[in-house]
């Protein structure tokens, strides 16, 4: 497969219609993931806990692999016009500083709407209540949040937007505000700030290098480490002797 200009020009091997249906599937993609995310406690009777969190965890893995395939197999687009190059150990390196510069701009945006404008703290306990006390659980999130959000939000959706708009930065724009707001689904308007901060941080990453394994470990770094820290957190409080 020929990969696609990265110019945004239309040219005979690009389609419209697989590169409206991706876009399309990006941004109700929250509608999906939430809700069935949000089925984990109803179906635990049915299957069991694991059972349950294998189930959903499946479903939203085969929802971003069908966006994916159509982006690969009907778009005709290749893996490298999204930033998934082969992998080198600068990757890790772009990594460590996108995840060192998201954690920065988070604390920044989190001392703003917590320590400046003094509200409520919801996200942790919210975070907390989803992995539930487990560390493989949260590790399973942020590899799921890490890969699924990098690929939709980062490398597709923007390379899908320079295709549609000709423009580099209003793509990105575009995709990094969807990013944020689907965020509302999760947590308050007022909790956007510091995450908006992150996302900022994330596109800023891929456009500098255009490298989406940079992206994904990033993600997954800064995830995995507060989920996990809240998931021991959570256990440890439900050890405790009373």
């Amino acid at each position: 497969m020929n990969e696609l200009p990265v110019t945004g020009e239309f040219g005979p091997s690009v389609r419209r219609a697989p590169v409206l249906i991706c876009l399309g599937l990006i941004l109700i993609y929250p509608l999906f993931s939430v809700p069935v995310q949000g089925s984990i406690h109803d179906l635990v009777p049915r299957v069991g806990e694991i059972g349950a969190r294998v189930v959903t965890e499946a479903a939203i893995w085969t929802y971003g692999a069908i966006v994916l395939a159509i982006a690969l197999f009907w778009e005709k687009r290749t893996l490298a016009s999204i930033g998934l190059r082969r992998f080198s150990f600068a990757s890790l390196w772009f990594a460590i500083l996108g995840a060192i510069a998201m954690v920065a701009a988070g604390a920044l945006g989190a001392q703003l709407v917590y320590g400046v404008l003094h509200q409520a703290q919801h996200a942790d306990a919210q975070a907390a209540a989803l992995v539930n006390g487990s560390v493989v659980y949260a590790l399973c999130i942020a590899v799921r949040a890490g890969v699924i959000e990098e690929i939709l939000f980062r490398g597709l959706a923007i390379e899908q937007l320079m295709t549609l708009t000709r423009a580099r930065w209003l793509s990105a724009f575009l995709a990094t505000a969807v990013f944020i707001v689907i965020h509302a689904l999760h947590f308050d308007w007022i909790q956007l700030i510091p995450i908006a901060a992150v996302s900022i941080v994330l596109t800023g990453l891929y456009l500098w290098k255009r490298d989406l394994w940079a992206n994904i470990l990033a993600h997954i770094m800064v995830d995995g480490v507060g989920l996990v820290t809240l998931a021991l957190q959570t256990h440890k409080l439900a050890h405790q002797p009373r």
